[in-house]
């Protein structure tokens, strides 16, 4: 019923004065490479994140102590930081007995910080079988299956129905809750209907008297992006951060889980930059993104490569003869070199797509292409193509 889960996603705590080492085993490195870091703090906070919106008050508290562990824990890899406190929470073994509505949340949100999601289950259709399907035992079985698949924990398809089915009914019976909302709209994206999932945000949006949450924010930022509506996609990551900031303990768990989606949508539908207009578009998302990354700093780095080709990819780069240029230059006093350097230019942009489309890897292209950020950008490695450039 559970997918494996590798063990750095599960551990939620770390010693006092924890070494270096500890601290990237807590990340998974190893066994993953270093040049996974970025990647793994961000899943990290995006597991335990979703897992603080359980509907019990301790649960909830446990998970937000792992949130703020890993950002404690990141600024101590990433920037260098001090940090002796150590801290976590680590999940206990549950009696699997309940008698009460805070009982059942209890037991359940600890099978799930553990990601026992089969024990978790197990206890909520138990809830549905002993109380029937109301509306607190339809919000707690939704619950835990839209989280197993938010987190990647659960693969079994068959789920999703029976998952969708509790939260539409705990929609229906509580439509006051946002978890139940956040469990709806999640499952629907799990079965790939971003559309469905639109619709269901802005019914959220209107029937929520506090208005959508952080998570309700992000969960439509997810379906825009599926919908290729990149504008409406980061008008929702900001309102995801703005929305945060009433819980600073899960606001970079906010920043860092919008920066990685809108980083990976611009890197494969705006990269290369093919026209003046994509340039635009590029520019805008990536400034989208260096904001909302802010304070989280594998997010800052996520982003950093993209800023600087953002910042360099409209510059004009010299694609013309080099000896002819020299020659023109001297032979009218250098009048005619700013009229030549124009006219046989192009922006960065387009030296780079037509380098790799063409493969012709001219002086300018080496030029454009050389600096290590401009090859982290777009997720390529170009030295061995043209000869260790």
């Amino acid at each position: 019923m559970v997918a494996t889960q590798e063990q750095w996603v599960k551990s939620s705590t770390l010693p006092p004065g924890a070494s270096y080492g500890t601290m990237l085993e807590f990340f998974g490195i190893p066994p993953d490479p270093d040049d996974k870091l970025n990647d793994n703090i961000n899943r990290k906070r995006r597991t335990w994140y979703a897992k603080t919106s359980c509907n019990n008050k301790q649960g909830r508290e446990k998970a937000k102590e792992v949130v703020a562990l890993i950002q404690r824990a990141a600024e101590v890899l990433k920037r260098g930081a001090t940090d002796d406190a150590g801290g976590g929470s680590a999940p206990e073994i549950p009696d699997a007995v309940f008698r009460t509505l805070e009982d059942l949340w209890r037991i359940i949100s600890e099978y799930v910080f553990a990601d026992d999601y089969e024990q978790a289950i197990r206890v909520a259709r138990e809830a549905v079988s002993r109380w029937g399907m109301t509306a607190d035992s339809a919000s707690a079985l939704a619950w835990v299956v839209a989280t197993g698949f938010d987190t990647g924990d659960l693969i079994i398809p068959a789920l999703l129905q029976e998952g969708t089915q509790a939260a539409e009914f705990a929609v229906r019976a509580q439509p006051g809750e946002a978890r139940n909302w956040e469990s709806r709209i999640s499952l629907l994206l799990a079965q790939s209907r971003p559309d469905d999932a639109a619709k269901a945000t802005d019914e959220a949006a209107q029937t929520l008297s506090g208005g959508p949450t952080a998570r309700l924010h992000i969960l439509r930022m997810r379906a825009m992006l599926g919908l290729n509506r990149g504008e409406e996609a980061m008008v929702t990551a900001v309102r995801a951060v703005q929305t945060a900031r009433s819980d600073p303990d899960l606001m970079m768990a906010v920043r860092s889980q919008v920066t990685g989606l809108l980083v990976d949508w611009l890197s494969s539908r705006l990269l290369p930059v093919k026209s003046a207009s994509g340039l635009t578009s590029y520019l805008e998302m990536v400034e989208t993104a260096a904001w909302c990354s802010q304070g989280a700093p594998e997010a800052e780095d996520m982003v950093r490569a993209h800023r600087m080709w953002a910042a360099n990819a409209g510059k004009r780069v010299f694609t013309g003869s080099w000896k002819l240029r020299s020659f023109l230059a001297v032979c009218t006093g250098f009048i005619s070199l700013p009229i030549h350097n124009y006219a046989r230019s192009s922006p960065a942009w387009q030296v780079f797509l037509d380098g790799i489309e063409q493969q012709n890897y001219s002086d300018a292209f080496v030029i454009v292409a050389t600096p290590r950020y401009v090859q982290l950008a777009h997720n390529m490695n170009l030295r061995a193509q043209i000869g260790g450039m």
